[in-house]
């Protein structure tokens, strides 16, 4: 056993692990881009019990899905409502709009980031991050096509949902045969949320392009950065204030 132990450190103690470990989690980065561009009062979709850190002074409030007894976590949501459609919220009222490793479990991103420039002011912030699938558990999974995101925006998303739930239980619970096929009817019954879309750096970067060349949508990428396993994008909201 020691000598087992002795070679594991000995594979450990290397220039490059030893870097690795070192490494600071995923918070730092997001507390220094939230500092640098947040700030007012804004929305925080889906922080749970892991809200980004703002600087003092910012007023966030907290929006999700669902009251706090079906979150079964330790905080109450101001706002019910969703990031595809905001409802509740009212147009050009918010300063900033903060949605961490959301957007990929939503049916419609466009939709969703067309619902964000709807309610920033001119000039307000989205700081969104999403998961690098190269990072994750969906290592196994295809990248989603742009004209799959287009296509759920047009038609809606009702056409792509047993595909998508498909495709997770067969490269992420790895399920086949009779269980794969009783998992698939319980996804569709509940409609449960997965990971409906993934993508690597360059997919959110067409994604990101292409919606910000959408006609009425008003946010351009100012900022965007790996962070370990994902990748952060900050938009602002390009229309001019009314006199």
């Amino acid at each position: 056993m020691n000598m087992l132990v002795r070679k594991a450190k000995a594979k450990l103690a290397t220039p490059f692990m030893r870097s690795l470990l070192r490494r600071p989690g995923i918070f730092p980065v997001r507390r220094e881009l939230s500092f640098r561009y947040i700030t007012g009062s804004g929305l925080e979709i889906g922080g749970l019990n892991a809200p980004l850190e703002v600087r003092p002074g910012v007023v966030v409030k907290y929006a999700d899905r669902h009251e706090t007894e079906q979150q079964r976590v330790d905080y109450s949501p101001d706002i019910i409502t969703d990031l595809e459609s905001m409802i509740g919220v009212e147009d050009t009222s918010q300063d900033f709009v903060i949605a961490n490793h959301v957007l990929e479990h939503v049916e419609n991103p466009l939709r969703a980031l067309t619902s964000i420039s709807r309610v920033l002011k001119p000039k307000g912030v989205a700081f969104i991050a999403l998961p690098d699938k190269r990072h994750t558990f969906d290592l196994r999974r295809s990248i989603t096509p742009l004209d799959h995101i287009q296509r759920d925006f047009v038609e809606g998303p009702d056409w792509s949902l047993v595909e998508h739930y498909r495709d997770w239980i067969a490269n992420v619970d790895r399920l086949e045969g009779s269980a794969a096929d009783a998992k698939l009817a319980a996804l569709i019954q509940s409609r449960v949320d997965v990971h409906f879309h993934v993508w690597d750096y360059q997919a959110m970067e067409e994604m990101f392009a292409f919606a910000c060349s959408m006609p009425g949508f008003d946010l351009a990428v100012e900022h965007s950065q790996p962070n370990r396993g994902e990748v952060i994008w900050i938009l602002r909201k390009t229309t001019p204030a009314l006199l």
